[in-house]
């Protein structure tokens, strides 16, 4: 008889929180409630806190991690390879909004692991963003040490490193970072356990090669605790929204573990938060009257309320929600409420408008088409270029290469954009689908030559035949387009396909503005490597959708809106 064959028994039952575990159960899996309270137990008895008026009192875990250790420890599986059960989970993962206990968190999981975990050498590795990051992380560690009587005789501590070695296991936990001074190709060969602290900010390459980290031992683990965070491009998001699909059973993925506690709306607007502001609190705070105070949290929502930008930071850091850039223009939630399952197919023979923001030959082109329709709505498609030099150098920052292989983004060989291939694509488009574009708006610097090409005709290729507007790169010609498209995505008027490299320049577009209130898109800064075109055509083609007279006109005109 299998060990799937033998049902499940009473114990695991309990353990059963999802479709995964559900599925993982019925495959002979099982939990242990003694390793489970082994791993709760050990913490509270060997570990103290270190700072205000608890300070060298005894560990006594909330129950959100109490849960999540029992969890991470006490589910097993058979192995055949070592004959005998082992921990379920390699991977997993713990995100909470801020002030619910984290780094604490982390640092106990680091230290049980070290010390306890029952492998002699054990190697675990503290990794943050970076160094200061790490360094935070792991004075958590070191300070629970030494203010533990037991731990402290049995751990050698490098006050300059940090390192903790634990003497009877000869394990060591130490810091990796991701300005670690040890190359990519070190950190690809680590040999143990890796946890990092606030996910959402750690570098993709640096995820990438440690994922596999500690793949010949018997019991390894890579465990990441973090608030969500404010890039939806980032690896963080990737391993939050996987553990999503583990959770309903979309991804089957028996060892990854994914807890979070998170406000149950996605994109709530500010009204929806007022009305149901401790209801959303307790969702993402799970020390909600303990450590989170609802008095502190509700002064926090009357600072944050009527500005934007401070609410989309109480959105990240105090309810847990993904947001755009904390310096963010656009309403991401609004963005999001705009998503609409459609294809081009369903658009065909429909008027439109058109823009095109052409780049510099390094960096990414942009087309989109807009579909006004009833009641100020106006579908939206986008088209993106890329080098695939540029994409593979900066693939490390952004998943340039996953995105093209998935069709939301057109990588042209070299590295160079091939203009050729803008043309084509962009004919392509509008002939198969027998799409009526009225116009195409567009800025003269680089894209003059390539829009006469394509409205006109060019080598005995007949043209578009749709109205050619150039449109200046002012704030002054921007502000009345801009400021209608940032109302219609606020109100969800803006709909689109999801298309994640436009959901991705919609989250971190900030906005320009001067004394007159005038106001124009711009990227996030000028190192960063994120682009802002597909908004930028957005803006230019509102202008069309508004029906307004065509902004070609001198710099320093009015548009009267």
């Amino acid at each position: 008889m299998s060990r799937a064959a033998a049902g499940i028994d009473r114990e695991t039952r309990k353990w059963v929180r999802n479709a995964a575990d559900e599925r993982a159960a019925k495959a002979g899996m099982r939990f242990d409630r003694e390793r489970a309270e082994f791993a709760v137990n050990w913490k509270e008895k060997y570990l103290c806190l270190y700072e205000g008026e608890y300070a060298g009192q005894p560990l006594v875990l909330l129950p959100c991690w109490r849960e999540f250790f029992m969890r991470l420890h006490g589910w097993v599986r058979w192995s055949d390879e070592w004959g005998q059960w082992i921990r379920r989970y390699t991977h997993g993962s713990f995100w909470g909004a801020k002030k619910n206990a984290k780094s604490p968190g982390c640092a106990a999981h680091n230290l049980f692991m070290t010390c306890a975990d029952g492998e002699q050498g054990q190697k675990v590795y503290q990794g943050a963003k970076n160094g200061e990051q790490a360094r935070i992380a792991q004075l958590h560690a070191v300070n629970m040490v030494k203010q533990s009587p037991e731990l402290y005789a049995d751990c050698k501590i490098n006050n300059s490193t940090l390192e903790i070695k634990h003497l009877p296991t000869n394990s060591v936990l130490m810091i990796l970072s991701g300005d670690d001074s040890r190359g990519a190709k070190a950190k690809e060969g680590l040999n143990g356990s890796i946890s990092y602290d606030e996910m959402h900010v750690v570098n993709r390459e640096m995820e990438e090669r440690t994922s596999r980290a500690g793949i010949s031992r018997k019991e390894p683990l890579n465990v990441s605790f973090s608030t969500a965070g404010d890039d939806p491009s980032s690896v963080g998001y990737e391993r939050f929204q996987y553990g999503r699909q583990v959770n309903k059973g979309e991804r089957h993925d028996p060892h990854f573990l994914h807890v979070e506690y998170c406000c149950p709306n996605d994109s709530p607007t500010e009204a929806e938060i007022e009305d149901n502001l401790d209801a959303y609190g307790k969702a993402a705070n799970p020390a909600w009257g303990h450590i989170v105070k609802p008095s502190e949290f509700r002064a926090d929502w009357q600072r944050s309320k009527g500005n934007a930008r401070e609410v989309a930071r109480f959105k990240q850091y105090r309810l847990n929600l993904w947001v755009g850039s904390t310096n963010q223009w656009l309403d991401v939630g609004g963005w999001e409420r705009g998503r609409e399952d459609f294809t081009l197919a369903d658009l065909a023979g429909r008027e439109c408008v058109g823009a095109l923001d052409l780049s510099r030959t390094r960096d990414m082109t942009a087309f989109t088409l807009l579909f006004p329709g009833e009641d100020e709505t106006v579908r939206v498609w986008p088209l993106f270029w890329l080098p695939e030099d540029t994409a593979k150098a900066r693939n490390h920052l952004f998943p340039f290469l996953s995105w093209g292989k998935a069709g939301h983004l057109t990588l042209t060989p070299g590295g160079i954009v091939d203009y050729a291939v803008v043309k084509a694509d962009i004919r392509r488009v509008v002939e198969e689908h027998g799409l009526v574009l009225k116009t195409l708006f567009y800025d003269e610097k680089y894209a003059n030559e390539l829009t006469q090409e394509l409205t006109e005709g060019d080598g005995g290729t007949p043209g578009l035949g749709c109205e050619r507007v150039v449109f200046p790169q002012s704030i002054m010609h921007f502000t009345g387009p801009a400021k209608e498209f940032e109302r219609r995505v606020s109100a969800g008027l803006v709909r689109h396909p999801g298309n994640p490299v436009l959901s991705w320049q919609v989250g971190h577009c900030e906005a320009k503005t001067d004394s007159n209130q005038n106001v124009r898109p711009v990227k996030p800064a000028p190192h960063s490597g994120k682009a802002i075109d597909g908004v930028v055509c957005l803006c230019m083609g509102t202008a069309g959708v508004m029906a307004v007279p065509a902004p070609s006109m001198t710099i320093g005109d009015p548009i009267l809106l």
